[in-house]
């Protein structure tokens, strides 16, 4: 017994020791052209993180081109949040954001949360990779952007012999400003010494292995959702083609709404939402009631978009267009979650009930899920009380207005005082401090509003700096933000509205001009329009298509880019023995199953899950996903229990008429 316990005491010095020594990350075996440095964190953290204790920011400076390191260099920023435990695992996760060109650090508030059960024992490794926000990223002047350009001949040109609208094409207003900026931005960056062509996955891959080596951990786990997963993937294609033995160590990874490099993931942009639409249908024929109750409810659903295509439903006073069909059946596909964060609800799930009622001339359900009704919310009723003393009511009521209006008023005048002192304890000049403030503000924002705000923000820098055009841009973020801008002297707004000039690419979701960059130098050569129309046509329900220019576009900015490099074809699939986790959301609108599944193809360790009725990064919603991914990084040579996921299945309504 005595021996026994002393084996357990020292298994757990063990235990304790080893993760110990990882939990300082130094630089080791850095290649000579590769520096590291600790830095202040350039971006909002949130307000329980303390630099150099629960979170460590850093940089390293690595050639531009790997190929041939010279006097160009970018620089990777990255922050580790710092396991909580006091003896964590020596093998962190590493994330890779998607895009191409989203910042991850960025959105540091939102990753605190959503990797909070994996950092409970791992350290977790955020940084942007090259050409965003904090690395190095491709900024191009506004006034440089917008300088007025010949419209673009040549996307007539590129869409030749496909049938598409090409006047539709032209006119597009997205293309023509991405066209705009490429010719304009294509010589400024020139002129800074920056090449373009060194933006692409290939570099990022070296960018990442760089990172990973700059530290003393054991090995890494990867977690990649998006564009993030095509960087994954042909990570893992580097360490098969290469001495895996000299590269840091892999333990695992978990690809999340997948962009295999064997899939046309741009002119298939367009085939998406049809996919995830049929797939509802399939779901159905599935499930043993619901195909009893709508039998071969796919085809049915099928032949009734190909009908009105030729002849539109008449039903009452509703005439239903294939167009009609389609956006309902689009619209639908989303999800609702109640306040545990279980899925609780979806519109989905009445798609074989609507077809079945419009075939015997039924548009009930039709409506309902045109008008938002279904699923019906659940609304607890008010009684209606009589109140016998009307008129003094309402003199009583005019006083509360006023009463709180005053109050309203005291509660600013609070604020600002507060804000006044925040503002003098962190010893910043005001500036600084209002846009700490908006970083930390901005990180938080949902996401509809993180997309719109750079937009709001830009328009805004075009007035001249005054207390007003300020305030509406702090409005945007929140009241405490707003509340610095009455305290605030004409010059400290002026020199706001410089500094607000100068973070502005920070703030964006995801930079378009990275965006831009990355595709053209990864998937030029794919861009095979003729095909990719092809394949549109021969689809089995082409009616439901949208988003046919994508490829069209893309072919076009490339080429005002100048990058149009030949060798970037669609590869083969990547294969690898690494414990991976594939997952993806049966309605994800952005990287569809299908992808999933072709990312799977040559991965001989690999496990793959759908989540029924999520949508992208499905392994971070709500709670079954993070349960999963929890589950599989701490024991990936084990598939986790799918509980969860088989309990996402919902029930299909069958009554023949809508509730």
């Amino acid at each position: 017994m005595k021996t026994r316990i002393l084996l357990l005491l020292l298994t757990g010095l063990l235990l304790i020791t080893v993760p110990a020594l990882a939990r300082e990350p130094e630089a080791s075996n850095l290649p000579a052209q590769v520096k590291q440095s600790d830095t202040a964190c350039p971006f909002a953290l949130p307000e329980d993180e303390v630099v150099g204790k629960t979170v460590v920011c850093g940089e390293l400076t690595v050639p531009e081109n790997w190929q041939e390191p010279g006097t160009q260099e970018v620089t990777i920023s990255y922050a580790i949040l710092k396991s909580p435990s006091l003896a964590p695992f020596p093998d962190p996760v590493v994330y890779l954001e998607g895009g191409p060109g989203a910042s991850a650090l960025a959105g540091l508030s939102m990753l605190q949360s959503t990797f909070a059960d994996l950092r409970r024992y791992r350290d977790i490794i955020i940084y942007d990779q090259r050409g965003t926000a904090f690395s190095s990223p491709l900024v191009c002047p506004t006034d440089v952007q917008q300088q007025p350009v010949t419209s673009p001949e040549s996307i007539a040109d590129a869409a030749q012999g496909v049938e598409s609208n090409i006047d539709d094409l032209v006119n597009n207003a997205k293309t023509l400003d991405s066209y705009r900026t490429a010719v304009n931005c294509a010589p400024y960056f020139a002129e800074q010494g920056i090449d373009l062509s060194q933006y692409s996955t290939a570099n990022s891959i070296q960018d990442l292995i760089a990172l990973m080596g700059s530290f003393n951990y054991g090995a890494y786990n990867i977690y990649a959702i998006s564009y993030g997963t095509n960087v994954a993937l042909e990570l893992f294609r580097y360490y098969e083609e290469n001495d895996g033995a000299t590269l840091p160590a892999l333990r695992s990874a978990i690809i999340d709404g997948n962009v295999p490099p064997n899939v046309d993931t741009r002119g298939g942009q367009a085939l998406i939402t049809p996919s995830n639409i049929l797939r509802v249908f399939e779901t159905c024929e599935a499930d043993e009631a619901c195909a009893a109750a709508f039998p071969n409810i796919r085809q049915r659903a099928v032949d009734l978009i190909q009908e009105t295509a030729k002849t539109p439903l008449t039903i009452g006073d509703e005439t239903i267009s294939t167009e009609n069909l389609r956006k309902v059946m689009g619209a639908v596909l989303a999800l609702k979650a109640d306040d545990t964060g279980n899925v609780s609800s979806i519109g989905a799930v009445y798609l074989p009930r609507m077809v079945d009622e419009l075939e015997n001339g039924i548009a009930s359900t039709y409506v309902g899920l045109r008008d938002g009704k279904l699923p019906p919310a659940a609304v607890a009723e008010t009684p209606v009380v009589e109140n016998p003393l009307q008129e003094i009511a309402g003199e009583t009521s005019t006083l509360a207005d006023k009463a709180h209006a005053l109050g309203d008023e005291i509660e600013a005048l609070s604020l600002q005082t507060k804000r006044s002192a925040d503002a003098l304890a962190s010893g910043m000049p005001m500036p600084e401090f209002f846009i700490s403030e908006l970083r930390i503000g901005a990180s938080q924002m949902d996401y509809m509003t993180a997309l719109f705000f750079p937009t709001i923000l830009e328009f805004s820098l075009q007035d001249e700096p005054s207390q007003g055009t300020l305030l509406s841009v702090a409005n945007a973020i929140g009241p405490k933000l707003a509340a610095l801008v009455p305290l605030m002297s004409d010059e400290e707004i002026a020199q706001t509205f410089v500094m607000l000039r100068d973070i502005l690419p920070t703030l964006t979701s995801i930079d378009n001009i990275t965006n831009s960059v990355i595709t053209c130098n990864d998937r030029y050569a794919s861009f095979d329009l003729e095909s990719i129309f092809e394949s549109y046509r021969t689809f089995e329900v082409p009616e439901l298509i949208q988003k046919i220019d994508v490829a069209v576009n893309d072919k076009v900015d490339c080429e005002a880019w100048g990058l149009t490099p030949e060798a970037t074809g669609l590869t083969g699939p990547v294969v690898t023995d690494l414990p991976i986790m594939v997952s993806n959301g049966a309605i994800d609108a952005e990287t569809p199953v299908e992808w999933g599944e072709a990312a799977a193809e040559g991965l001989d360790n690999a496990f793959f899950v759908t989540f029924p009725y999520y949508p992208h990064g499905a392994s971070t919603q709500f709670n079954c996903g993070p349960a999963i991914a929890s589950a599989f990084i701490m024991y990936p040579e084990q598939q986790p229990n799918l509980a969860c996921v088989n309990e996402l299945l919902e029930d299909f309504p069958f009554a023949a008429a809508a509730q």
